[in-house]
């Protein structure tokens, strides 16, 4: 089966069986993909639902016509939340990319004690402009039905307040720390129906913040004997959750 290339749109953007399209993407099916009318892409709702979209006109405005619609099945039953520690250079770009790819439905950007990097107001804006980017291009890409949300870059006070809102009995927190031996994941017996974990920056968590943490509830682990790099720790969590409980494997 060819693989179509996939745009999400909003509700306004489909009316009576026609799909619109203007912008960004509509460039990208005209002038970069160079696609003529008669020929199919696939449209995501909000709601999940796959379009096939057969294409009567294209140039600054593209329209089309939906063919057939279905359920889209590739979203985990686990909702995964990554708090990411902001990390150097272009870490975070590969972070949302690869976290989208394994099913994140968010990820939350944050700064604690050790952060290396200091975002001024107008770049913290322009970063979560470009990972919003990364993100539904990476949604595109693996072949998501559901736009995960880039949330703008949080206080570590911040990701205290939403661990601590958001234990509970299905919903799972848990810290990737360096200084844990003996706790792993396989040690935890829990059904979560949601896992958020928390990973810090390059210079790690304080034993203060990991104190404020497992107060609100969260849970710490150890990812094995070797220390990772914050880019990987994450992606390797996302990994090991998303096999325990998710759709991986």
């Amino acid at each position: 089966m060819i693989e179509l290339t996939r745009f999400f749109i909003e509700p306004e953007q489909l009316n009576d069986g026609i799909v619109t399209i203007t912008g960004s993407d509509a460039h990208h099916i005209t002038k970069v993909l160079r696609m003529e009318p008669g020929e199919l892409i696939e449209c995501v709702d909000a709601q999940g639902f796959v379009h096939l979209v057969r294409l009567t006109s294209v140039g600054p405005t593209v329209r089309g016509g939906v063919e057939e619609t279905r359920k889209g099945l590739q979203e985990s039953p686990l909702r995964l939340v990554l708090f990411q520690g902001l990390a150097k250079g272009d870490k975070m770009d590969l972070v949302v990319q690869k976290a989208v790819e394994l099913g994140a439905a968010e990820i939350v950007p944050f700064t604690s004690r050790y952060t290396v990097v200091q975002l001024a107001a107008k770049q913290a804006e322009n970063k979560l402009r470009r990972w919003e980017r990364i993100a539904i291009e990476a949604a595109k890409q693996c072949g998501r039905t559901r736009l995960p949300l880039v949330a703008p870059v949080h206080t570590f006070a911040e990701v205290v307040e939403r661990v601590r809102a958001g234990t509970g009995p299905e919903h799972l927190v848990l810290v990737a720390y360096e200084a844990e031996r003996e706790r792993g994941i396989s040690q935890i017996q829990a059904q979560p129906r949601a896992v958020s974990v928390v990973v810090g920056p390059e210079g790690g968590f304080t034993p203060e913040e990991i104190a404020q943490l497992q107060q609100a509830g969260a849970e710490i682990c150890t990812l094995g004997p070797r220390i990772l790099r914050t880019e990987t720790a994450g992606l390797v969590l996302l990994s090991i959750l998303g096999y325990r409980w998710g759709d991986l494997g």
